[in-house]
């Protein structure tokens, strides 16, 4: 961790080209905000996600540096969920894309052509599925346009809903770009595509809730829209939650793909892949709704 005052000759620059002129030549502009964005950032001991905010005379600026730990610490074997010759299953840890390449090129050295079947936000935590052969690929991706493969995704959002289940469906589609990310949002018809989540209230407590949620249909961010625009956003979610009324501020997004459930393209078994809940998940409720369940499912399991 490294903290700096900001002096009178940097006053009115942006949050990342202060922390540039801070760190080593080789730390790009990418890393640094990537850094930034995902929390690791204090200005006057409050966490700042944007990059372009400006900093002036006397700011404390706090940095925890985690662009500097090298990404070959995480161990690959460790997070197979799930493995066979036509499939593998990955337990994606937070802050890392989908398509990392170090994730990619390790995966693929030790499992050969693999192919990524969906993709989950860089903070969003759990089950990445993989195909191991072209046709497999093409066959799983058939299941998820048919909709035959069942998502089970656990949110811990902010307030209580005043229903305890409810389906949300409408349009999605871009609406703008705001620090460089683009946002989604419900759009006409003939401007978005469809968009259908169900949802179900697990535990509440004064300021937050525990939800389950089953996307039916797998478009961009579309838990978060749908869960913001239910007026309740995921903590953590600085994109889509622009003010929360939960004293607990965790440092990333609060969404985790906890299960997978699907038809084996091969066998025709009904295979049920699932995600243990993340110790900072679960810390993170156990803060705002009470100790929630420790009870683990198997990694893998065929029902």
């Amino acid at each position: 961790m490294s903290q700096w005052k900001v002096s009178p000759d940097q006053s009115g620059i942006k949050l990342i080209a202060f922390l540039k002129s801070k760190l080593p030549k080789e730390v790009s502009s990418r890393e640094v905000k990537r850094a930034i964005e995902a929390g690791d950032c204090q200005l006057n001991g409050k966490i700042e996600r944007f990059a372009s905010r400006l900093v002036g005379t006397g700011d404390c600026i706090t940095f925890m540096q985690s662009i500097k730990t090298p990404k070959n610490t995480f161990s690959i074997e460790d997070h197979i969920l799930y493995i066979d010759d036509c499939l593998l299953a990955y337990n994606k840890p937070p802050g890392i894309n989908s398509e990392d390449p170090y994730l990619l090129k390790k995966l693929s050295e030790m499992y050969s052509s693999l192919t990524l079947l969906h993709r989950l936000d860089k903070q969003t935590t759990g089950v990445l599925l993989f195909a191991r052969s072209e046709n497999i690929s093409k066959l799983m991706l058939d299941l998820f346009k048919q909709r035959q493969i069942s998502k089970t995704y656990l949110a811990l959002v902010d307030g209580v809903p005043k229903e305890t289940d409810g389906i949300i469906e409408n349009y999605l589609g871009k609406l703008n770009v705001y620090e460089g990310q683009t946002l989604w949002g419900a759009v006409a018809p003939e401007k978005g595509m469809l968009a259908r989540t169900t949802w179900h209230l697990k535990k509440s407590g004064e300021e937050a809730s525990l939800i389950e949620c089953h996307p039916e249909t797998g478009r961009t961010h579309q838990i978060r829209v749908h869960l913001s625009g239910l007026g309740h956003p995921i903590l953590g979610d600085h994109q889509y939650g622009r003010s929360f009324h939960c004293q607990h501020r965790p440092q990333r997004l609060m969404l985790h793909a906890a299960e997978i459930v699907f038809k084996h393209p091969a066998t025709g078994k009904l295979v049920a892949i699932t995600s243990p809940i993340p110790q900072d998940f679960a810390d993170a409720c156990d803060a705002v709704t009470g100790q929630m369940e420790r009870k683990q499912k198997n990694k893998d399991k065929i029902r």
